[in-house]
């Protein structure tokens, strides 16, 4: 792809990105175009629909919103290398507590109109589902090794570990402000931890 063709897209993606970021309740595309200094017919070379142009700046900002967790878990990928329990369990506590934010009262990620806006492009959402998988098998990969290092419960189930608490951080969208149910970040920190059974020397890591 010609790189000034290239650079046009990427600038429309970043506008249209911010402008979510921004929580527009209503994204209208001569907005985006007027934003981004191009005309409407600029913005449908680059993008087959309004779907695929939203679908993929909402994947972007998910990506940038979830960049720390993905330092956490090559911190803690990092830490198995080292044979450093402690630092992986410092890791995998801090990637659960950013992860848990999601969908709390002050969440800024507003993860499920972004879900929904990935969903509504089909190539866009394979995409991200095959960007989501990649993390998947680095989580599994790393529930296996602190397995085999004998740093937790031997029994544990890596893929049902993962799909259990993974998915289950969009669901603080519906608990949070709840009366009856609605535990801190840290809570689901411990309950994950002690899940996993991790050995009592890696509570300070944990704290």
């Amino acid at each position: 792809m010609d790189s000034n063709i290239a650079n046009t897209r990427q600038h429309i993606l970043d506008v249209t990105a911010a402008m979510f970021s921004e929580h527009r309740s209503k994204i209208r595309i001569k907005d985006i175009a007027k934003t981004s200094g191009v005309g409407i017919p600029t913005l449908y070379y680059h993008f087959k629909s309004k779907s695929q142009l939203y679908a993929e700046a909402q994947a972007q900002n998910y990506m940038k919103a979830t960049q720390q967790l993905h330092k956490y878990l090559t911190m803690a990928e990092t830490a198995v290398a080292d044979r450093d329990e402690e630092g992986l369990w410092t890791a995998v506590g801090a990637n659960m507590v950013l992860a848990w934010t999601s969908g709390r009262p002050n969440d800024s990620w507003d993860i499920i109109k972004l879900l929904l806006d990935v969903w509504a492009d089909p190539r866009a959402k394979k995409k991200f589902l095959d960007d989501l998988d990649l993390q998947f098998d680095r989580w599994i990969k790393l529930i296996d090794s602190a397995r085999v290092l004998g740093w937790i419960d031997p029994n544990v189930d890596a893929e049902t570990l993962i799909a259990t608490f993974w998915p289950a951080t969009i669901g603080q969208v519906i608990i949070a402000g709840s009366t009856r149910i609605n535990p801190s970040p840290e809570q689901v920190r411990d309950f994950f931890l002690n899940a996993i059974g991790r050995k009592a020397g890696a509570e300070k890591g944990a704290s």
